[in-house]
């Protein structure tokens, strides 16, 4: 029960991180948001600057401790800088959070929230565990009790004779080992309860928003969409469909890309479309694009693809090639890494100097 407890508190905590990071940028930028957009936005905001600081402490070989004391004081300035620049704006935020839960209070409300509580209550007592299961999950662990990153081999504890750039580009999993440092927790525990969560949560939250965005006047149709989109979930969960991620393997990388990061990417493009010279709707396509990586390394090609077919398609509609020379290098961070992993395939490696 203690556990538990502690599960449910990192949730919250970390929900409330992506509020600050969301606020703190929109603050930063002079961006305006509504409340979910925001916390849309804050949550890749969040792993993008995790992965900002990861990575090169990655690359290097540094100890895992090294990052965790860097994440420590930089999630402490942003907070203290945000609390100190835009409490008001977070104290909105949250109040704005409660007081659209209060104006489509109801039946319906009631139906798709215990909806959302039962699969993220089913995602944490699947007992799945597969190769996939055991690699990611060792990788977490081996993070933990070595003190190092990348550095062994996840499904065997071996060292690695170079770092695996399949899955060292990407600091996702080495956010989970941190949260396991701080929890004292083992990985399968964090990925299970807090990070497969996460996953079904913010998917709720981006089929919201895509539901506001078709129904802009109509909250409760909004609602009934990401209902409707549940209930489909339940009934297709199928091996290697986006709801068997959803629902059976939310807490790995995979499960991240197929139903939050390509779900914001394209509700992103939906904004875009609506007008692309509004620097919000461009902000949340760059930052969705940038941090896509940091999520889920399976983001690598298909988000780049994504950008290039609705922007080049976009500018073909309206006539104007402005649009695809304004937007189009949104898509270089991917291409970095991209070719660094193309590299990789073709025989780059960084070799393990332990």
């Amino acid at each position: 029960m203690v556990q538990l407890a502690l599960c449910l508190l990192m949730i919250a905590l970390l929900f409330l991180e992506f509020a600050v990071f969301g606020n703190g940028f929109c603050k930063l930028f002079r961006l305006k948001f509504r409340a979910y957009e925001t916390g849309i936005l804050g949550f890749f905001v969040y792993f993008g600057f995790f992965q900002i600081e990861a990575l090169p402490l990655i690359l290097l070989q540094r100890p895992f401790h090294e990052l965790a004391w860097l994440w420590a004081g930089t999630a402490c300035l942003v907070n203290l800088c945000v609390l100190l620049t835009a409490g008001k704006a977070l104290a909105f935020y949250l109040k704005s959070i409660f007081a659209g839960l209060w104006r489509i209070k109801g039946i319906l409300l009631v139906a798709v929230v215990l909806l959302v509580f039962f699969v993220c209550w089913f995602q944490g007592t699947q007992p799945y565990v597969g190769w996939d299961t055991v690699d990611y999950v060792g990788t977490v662990n081996t993070t933990v009790y070595t003190d190092t990153m990348y550095v062994y081999q996840g499904n065997s504890g071996a060292m690695a004779k170079e770092l695996d750039l399949r899955y060292a580009l990407s600091a996702f999993y080495m956010h989970s080992a941190l949260l396991c440092k701080l929890m004292s927790a083992g990985g399968m525990i964090v990925q299970k309860y807090i990070i497969g969560t996460v996953c079904v949560l913010m998917h709720a939250g981006i089929l919201f928003a895509i539901g506001r965005h078709l129904f802009p006047e109509k909250e409760k149709k909004a609602l009934f969409f990401t209902g409707l989109a549940f209930v489909m979930h339940l009934g297709f969960y199928t091996n290697y469909s986006v709801s068997d991620f959803l629902m059976i393997r939310a807490y790995e990388a995979k499960g991240f890309c197929a139903n939050v990061v390509i779900p914001a990417m394209f509700y992103a493009i939906l904004r875009f479309w609506q007008d692309w010279e509004k620097r919000e709707h461009r902000a949340l396509l760059f930052v969705v694009c940038f941090s896509s990586i940091p999520v889920s390394m399976s983001s690598l090609a298909i988000i780049p693809a994504m950008l290039v077919i609705a922007v080049t398609a976009h500018g073909l509609v309206i006539k104007s090639p402005k649009v695809i020379f304004h937007s189009i290098w949104y898509a270089v961070p991917n291409g970095m890494y991209l070719i660094l992993y193309f590299l990789y395939t073709r025989g780059f490696q960084i070799m393990i100097h332990k």
